[in-house]
């Protein structure tokens, strides 16, 4: 099967309940070459996959992630029949067949212990050389890289900014993620110029595709999988 070197958004989104196994299984079996999970923390430590900060309105049931044990999470019912995945369940899904992009879905101190706990799942799974670990809140990924030397790492900033630069090299990023709106020749330049792989989101549409088409070492994130590889494979990438 060709690769698509692209991130699935979540999973396959538009087919599947997102950060499920079911959505990964899919993206994997259209050719997709990345993945893109969102980790939070059980009440008791366990990291789990769900984008948001609560369960409401991906399952049947309303309240914040931190105040449920996994055990409680588990019971609830993602779309019809799925369940909420860990983390440890994806990596090892993705295991010898798709790189995954792990993000932190940190904010401040909500989840005391997520950086550990995700370090400790990627280390014991074998997966330390097929992730890198990325995320909106800075400071997680600055304790990340206290916590390791090795792991790959890169942070997602909404716009671009160079004030930013010299904090990636501090932490010695690999990649930065940005919105597709803000790509110009000079940012590919610089991002290029400090060894920076940059990933853009979302590449769903065609005029989004049509901005990638012009930096095709760029990574996309899309949801829209199957429009994404038409458009991909139609450009003999």
């Amino acid at each position: 099967m060709s690769k698509i070197r692209a991130l699935a958004h979540r999973g396959y989104p538009g087919k599947y309940p997102e950060n499920t196994l079911t959505a990964y299984q899919a993206a994997y079996e259209l050719g997709f070459s990345h993945i893109e999970i969102d980790v939070q923390l059980s009440k008791d430590g366990v990291p789990i996959l769900m984008h948001d900060i609560t369960v409401n309105r991906m399952t049947n049931a309303k309240g914040f992630i931190k105040d449920f044990t996994f055990d409680e999470l588990r019971k609830l019912k993602v779309g019809e029949t799925e369940t909420i995945p860990t983390l440890e369940e994806a990596l090892q899904f993705a295991k010898g067949k798709m790189k995954v992009a792990v993000e932190l879905k940190q904010h401040g101190y909500l989840y005391p212990g997520l950086e550990e706990k995700t370090l400790k799942v990627i280390e014991e799974t074998g997966m330390m050389d097929s992730i890198y670990v990325n995320s909106f809140d800075h400071f997680s990924i600055m304790k990340m890289r206290e916590l390791s030397e090795t792991i790959e790492l890169g942070v997602i900033q909404h716009g671009a900014t160079p004030g930013l630069f010299g904090f990636l090299k501090e932490i010695k990023a690999s990649s930065l993620a940005v919105r597709i709106e803000y790509l110009t020749d000079e940012f590919v330049q610089l991002c290029e110029d400090e060894g920076l792989q940059i990933i853009v989101w979302p590449v769903d549409k065609k005029w989004q595709f049509d901005i990638f088409r012009r930096y095709p070492s760029i990574l996309c994130t899309t949801n829209k999988l199957e429009d994404f590889k038409k458009m991909y494979e139609e450009a003999n990438f």
